[in-house]
């Protein structure tokens, strides 16, 4: 890992942040809805929601029912989003950093989601390594490393219901991951836009 990697890494993913930085608020109007998210500058998109993320709500894939997850949540776009399109869902969102865990705490509440939504700090899987979920979703913290986001496309599968599927947004220049998941899933789709791929794989 170079230098640069390494600040990156620590930057987003460390579990306490050396600094919180900028504070802010930022809006997303899709689907016919306007959410309001409060940001900090030392979070990953933190001026702004970026084009990955937007790519991927954009493109969505909503379960009728059951329990899907937002891993590596932030501060809790994907999540909330998610759990305003469709309130039958019961969204888990999970981060390790401790900055991202309290606003996206905070946002659940600001966009009037609370009742749907269980936030959990940890690693990975760790903290719903006993639930079973019929979508899991994620723009994945590619600065964090191949050996992370390997992690978290694997492992994906196994807590996957028979009909569930994985939903993610890759920048391009990291179609290796697309091979990986191509071994791994029954079928697997990726839809090409604006230099990102919008990848769905089914189990």
């Amino acid at each position: 890992m170079g230098l640069l990697e390494k600040v990156v890494s620590q930057h987003y993913f460390s579990k306490k942040p050396s600094r919180k930085g900028e504070k802010q608020y930022i809006s997303l109007f899709i689907h016919g809805y306007t959410f309001e998210f409060l940001t900090y500058s030392s979070l990953f998109s933190g001026k702004e929601i970026d084009l990955g993320t937007r790519l991927l709500l954009e493109n969505i894939r909503v379960p009728s029912r059951g329990n899907v997850l937002d891993i590596g949540c932030g501060y809790g776009v994907i999540g909330i989003v998610l759990a305003k399109l469709n309130p039958k869902l019961r969204v888990y969102m999970v981060d390790i950093n401790n900055l991202a865990i309290k606003t996206a705490k905070y946002n659940v509440q600001l966009n009037r989601v609370a009742d749907r939504v269980i936030i959990l700090r940890g690693n990975l899987y760790d903290p719903v390594k006993d639930i079973v979920f019929k979508a899991i979703y994620s723009n994945p913290p590619l600065s964090a490393g191949r050996n992370i986001v390997n992690q978290l496309i694997i492992n994906a599968e196994k807590r996957l219901d028979d009909d569930g599927f994985l939903q993610i947004v890759l920048a391009k220049g990291h179609e290796y991951y697309l091979d990986i998941l191509k071994k791994i899933y029954t079928k697997v789709e990726a839809k090409s836009k604006k230099g990102y791929l919008i990848i769905t794989a089914y189990k």
